[in-house]
């Protein structure tokens, strides 16, 4: 057995450090397990940092201090190229983003933060990319932390998502059937309303089918030949294709097929349009134009046959008028001409009535010869060939009135105002109303007035010439306005004035048919102003 043989005061140093060396240890230990609790809280969020989005982590000048390895990976950067380098210099400065400048110069200073900032940019190494940019300031380590958050897949996933809603409203509501066939073995695997509509199927019903088992097609090798040509040609067209639904009932139908690409995957679409309505209009539109084909031929060969009843009839007019001048004025003449030597020789054995008897005889004569030649200028102003030329007016109108009264026993005053343009019209005609209308001026006129006559012309517009007639003869009252260029109408009593009733209605016709105008301004006991209009030769 040992005996402690140490001095009292050793034992009793020891006795005293020994609670001091125990708590140190007790101290060492509880630090050692703090650094191993730190040591996994860093490694822990390092893990976070590096399983992250891209991050970058920038000090007080906006320079990379570090980024995470997320961020190497997406942008295609080493740590070396980023690294003490200004942001905004980053990747030949594909992060000088105008955005960014003001988020990290303006926005972050006052906030502190800022947070899912979307922002559509080309960068260099990845092209066009959507993201969305985070970042918070570390005022104790006078940091930055930037996230960038990579959302282009996702945006277009998105949009990807809204065309197939939009799709599938389409696909629905359509008022054309739409069938989705597998490629492999042509069988029916969706089908919109409207299809069931027409084939009188259950959606159900006709998954499965194929095309021909619906009535699309003839049969199972007609599909197979359709088939065919749809792999050939990626699409077939139908413009009239019989369908018959499950009631038995018929239509024509529009058929389009083609092939398209489904998630590397192909898929037939069958479009297809009842036309049964529009074929049905089609038909009877075509049954009309053949129906208005017969009857315009039918009118035709009857235009042809009253043609040819029409000339007959005017060769007949034409040969009646050549009888009415030759044969029934002959007698009118031979009338006249043996009541004039009734006068000359026996005059003086006759009495004042028997005179007067005979003068009577004369002037009906000569008025029925006046009125035959009328009825025939009027005929002949109706039927006759009307080239148009051009018309030296003012030669025209003066060799006229050169020739005028034609034996009127007061010679009229004619002034004609001016040089007369050249117009265009037909010579014979025109020749025909300005006699006709100087004979009217010249022979209405009250008694012992000297008639006068002012023949003028003013432009209306750039085509058109009014030749004016201006009269100081009795005036035609308003009430027989309108009865002036009827045919045998007189205004004025055959006792007073002479004349057949057909002077102005032949001047009517005639400009009617050179496609010219006529009319008149007149007041009773003031006279008349008549007008032709015609076209100016240019």
């Amino acid at each position: 057995m040992k005996t402690d043989v140490s001095p009292p005061r050793k034992r009793g140093a020891a006795r005293k450090l020994a609670p001091l060396l125990l708590g140190g240890l007790q101290r060492f230990r509880a630090l050692a397990g703090r650094r191993a609790e730190l040591k996994e809280s860093h490694d822990y969020a390092q893990a976070i940092v590096e399983t992250a989005g891209p991050q970058l982590l920038l000090d007080a000048d906006l320079r990379v201090k570090t980024a995470n390895e997320s961020f190497y990976k997406h942008f295609g950067v080493s740590p070396a190229q980023i690294e003490n380098c200004p942001v905004y210099e980053l990747g030949n400065g594909q992060f000088n983003i105008p955005a960014l400048r003001t988020l990290l110069e303006e926005v972050l200073p006052r906030n502190n933060s800022f947070k899912d900032f979307e922002v559509t940019h080309e960068f260099e190494a990845i092209g066009r990319r959507t993201v969305l940019l985070s970042g918070c300031q570390v005022a104790s380590l006078q940091r930055i932390i930037l996230h960038i958050d990579d959302i282009t897949e996702w945006k277009e996933s998105q949009a990807l998502r809204a065309s197939e809603i939009r799709y599938r409203r389409l696909f629905e509501a359509a008022r054309d059937g739409v069938l989705i066939l597998d490629f492999d073995t042509r069988k029916i695997t969706d089908a919109n309303p409207f299809m069931s509509e027409m084939l009188g199927y259950t959606h159900e019903q006709l998954l499965g089918k194929g095309l021909w088992e619906i009535g699309l097609l003839k049969d199972e090798a007609s599909s197979r030949a359709a088939f065919r040509h749809l792999q050939r040609n990626t699409i077939i067209r139908y413009e009239n294709l019989p369908l018959q639904n499950i009631a038995g009932e018929r239509h024509d139908v529009e058929f389009v097929s083609n092939v398209y690409d489904e998630d590397g995957r192909k898929v037939i679409q069958c479009n297809i349009r009842d036309i049964t309505e529009r074929k049905r209009m089609d038909d009877a539109l075509r049954d009309a134009k053949d129906q208005l084909t017969a009857q315009a031929a039918d009118l035709e060969r009857l235009v042809a046959e009253r043609t040819g009843q029409l000339r007959e009839t005017i060769g007949e007019l034409e040969e009646f008028s050549y009888s009415i001048s030759h044969d029934m004025r002959a007698p009118l003449r031979a009338m006249q001409s043996y009541a004039q030597f009734l006068v000359d020789d026996y005059g003086s054995k006759l009495d004042e009535q028997g005179l007067d008897y005979l003068h009577q005889i004369m002037r009906s004569a000569v008025r029925l010869d006046r009125l035959t030649q009328d009825v025939l200028s009027y005929a002949r102003i109706l039927h006759m060939e009307l080239p148009m030329d051009r018309v030296d007016l003012d030669r025209l109108v003066r060799d006229i009135v050169e020739a005028f009264p034609y034996g009127r026993p007061i010679k009229p005053e004619i002034q004609i105002k001016g040089t007369l343009p050249k117009v265009v019209g037909n010579e014979a005609l025109l020749a025909q109303c300005i006699s006709n209308l100087l004979n009217n001026a010249a022979k209405f006129v009250s008694p012992g007035t000297i008639p006068h006559v002012e023949i003028s012309a003013e432009a209306i517009d750039d085509d058109s010439i009014r030749v004016w007639f201006k009269d100081n003869g009795i005036g035609i009252a308003p009430e027989n306005h309108d009865r002036v260029f009827r045919l045998l109408e007189r205004v004025h009593p055959a006792t007073e004035y002479e004349g057949t009733g057909i002077g102005l209605t032949i001047v009517h016709k005639a400009v009617e048919r050179m496609g010219a105008q006529v009319g008149f301004e007149s007041a009773l006991g003031k006279g008349s102003n008549f007008w032709i209009q015609l076209k100016k030769d240019k």
